[in-house]
């Protein structure tokens, strides 16, 4: 039986008159005095504000809630995430490293994140901004310091100094809170904060509630592959009215497994996502009805000075991480570029290509450059030398599959790009398994004839059969269109009569009669 959730401790959590309560007030004092001066900043940052809610970072609030969150973790040594939606707010906490004065600093300004440079996934302090289109009032609750965005307050204070503004911002000016008189009112943040560090609390507009569930029975759990910080992430969604019913015993439990099953549109569902990391290299992803079994190939690339150059705005890495995370038992499905959430470039390669790319403003599609190519030349290798160890005893032409296809009207520059550099590195590497599955160059290795696979199993079950001959598994169609692309193009399929005469050559006179 679960243990319940820790009841909140008063001293944990600073009051409005901490450090953090007077940053905001120091820097919301100063923004109003620059409004004053410069009016034209009210309708700039407002705008910015609108652009972000709604191009391309609309309908992407999770991700950006779930990303802060697991920043924060990644510079705790690791922890969980939880989402809550209810009728009236999205909550979302972690038991990561409490706000900063840096972190503050990003939420109430852009493109002054603390976190470039770093392993982090969040980088320019755009992403929050997104909240605007499901909130006008979003909360932020840390042991170091609470505060509270609002738009009427915000354009209250700064109508008198702009009155003939066509809009305000909301997310320039702050107000610290007292986070335990909200949770004297609040029985889920009450529940939050006896376990959590960081809490975002969202007020939700009229028709927020559908889109914000939408996006969380649509959250991808292959996210856990590439945060190994975050240990579990759970997503619940109810209807609950939070401020008047109390907490049942089973919110106690934040691991609850996903309930399946067909629901009334009241009904609660929770998904939980965990990933175990296994002795043999293979990971196991629980989305909560099913594991899927997964290979992590990671590397770090130091920039070169031309891709530095061509690198993302704001961003001083001098060295970027890269993965590729390989699905064991669907090989054969063409995956995405990924920048820690799906991106809408294809990669046509098995799996998710994961890396700090450099993509438009919504992090939605890849942009042509330096940075890009060179990226995308180093998982080239990454994936080569690697590819091997998707092959099985039992199967030991499988990686085979993992390969990009053939070239198709309509592929995606960058997909192009990854395919001939894939073809490329992997051309002079021991890919192809032999008839014993030793893996081998493709140009060492003879081909048999386009007949009967039960004609192929045959010769290849004899004892007798001649070596270094291509293994029977890499031989279906699909697989051998990877081989002749490995080759460079074509392989030498012997004729039937060459076939067959190969495997009665031996000298020994015994051994032929029996291979015939």
């Amino acid at each position: 039986m679960q243990a319940p959730t820790p009841a909140p401790v008063r001293t944990d959590w600073a009051g409005p008159h901490g450090a953090i309560g007077d940053y905001i007030r120091s820097v919301s004092k100063n923004t109003l005095a620059a409004y004053r001066s410069q009016r034209d900043l009210v309708l700039e940052h407002a705008n910015q504000e609108e652009d972000t809610a709604r191009g391309g970072y609309a309908h992407r609030q999770l991700f950006e809630v779930v990303q802060n969150s697991a920043d924060a973790l990644s510079l705790a040594g690791g922890g969980r995430i939880v989402i809550r939606l209810t009728a009236a707010h999205l909550y979302c906490a972690d038991d990561g490293n409490q706000i900063d004065e840096n972190g503050v600093r990003a939420l109430m300004f852009s493109h002054l994140s603390s976190k470039r440079g770093t392993s982090e996934i969040g980088r320019f302090g755009l992403g929050f901004k997104s909240v605007l289109g499901v909130t006008d009032a979003p909360e932020f609750f840390s042991r170091s310091g609470s505060f509270r965005f609002d738009r009427t307050r915000a354009a209250d204070a700064i109508r008198p100094l702009v009155p003939d503004a066509e809009r305000y911002p909301v997310l320039r000016l702050s107000e610290a809170t007292d986070p335990w008189r909200e949770m004297e009112s609040d029985l889920i943040l009450r529940e939050l904060m006896g376990w959590a560090v960081n809490i975002v609390r969202l007020p939700l507009k009229p028709g927020a509630h559908a889109d914000l569930a939408e996006q969380i029975s649509e959250f991808p759990p292959q996210f856990l592959l590439f945060v190994p910080h975050v240990q579990h992430l759970t997503l619940h969604t109810g209807k609950r009215d939070d401020d008047k019913k109390e907490i049942d015993d089973s919110w106690d439990n934040w691991d609850l497994e996903l309930q399946t099953g067909e629901r009334d549109e009241d009904e609660d569902s929770t998904r939980t996502f965990r990933l175990n990391h296994q002795e043999d290299g293979i990971h196991l992803l629980d989305d909560g009805e099913r594991e899927t079994h997964w290979m992590i190939f990671k590397r770090t690339h130091p920039l070169s000075p031309d891709a530095r150059s061509d690198s993302r705005a704001l961003d001083d890495a001098d060295e970027v991480p890269i993965t590729w995370a390989a699905p064991l038992y669907s090989l054969s499905r063409p995956g995405h570029f990924w920048a820690f959430f799906p991106t809408l470039t294809d990669s046509l390669l098995a799996g998710i290509l994961n890396a700090p790319w450099k993509t438009n403003s919504d992090r939605q599609n890849l942009l042509p450059g330096a940075y890009n190519d060179e990226l995308i030349g180093v998982a080239a290798k990454l994936i080569a030398e690697n590819l091997s160890a998707l092959a099985t005893r039992d199967d030991p032409a499988r990686h085979l599959e993992a390969l990009p296809r053939r070239l198709e009207q309509g592929d995606h520059d960058q997909a192009n790009l990854l395919r001939r550099s894939v073809y490329d590195c992997i051309g002079d590497l021991p890919v192809i398994p032999d008839q014993k599955g030793r893996m081998s160059l493709a140009s060492e290795l003879h081909y048999p004839p386009a007949v009967h696979s039960e004609a192929i199993a045959r010769w290849e079950a004899c004892d007798a059969r001649p070596q270094g001959w291509a293994h029977s598994r890499a031989l279906t169609r699909e697989r051998l269109n990877r081989v002749e692309q490995i080759a460079g193009g074509s392989i030498d399929r012997l004729t039937v009569p060459r076939w067959l005469t190969a495997l009665v050559s031996r000298k020994q006179d015994e051994r032929a009669i029996e291979a015939s």
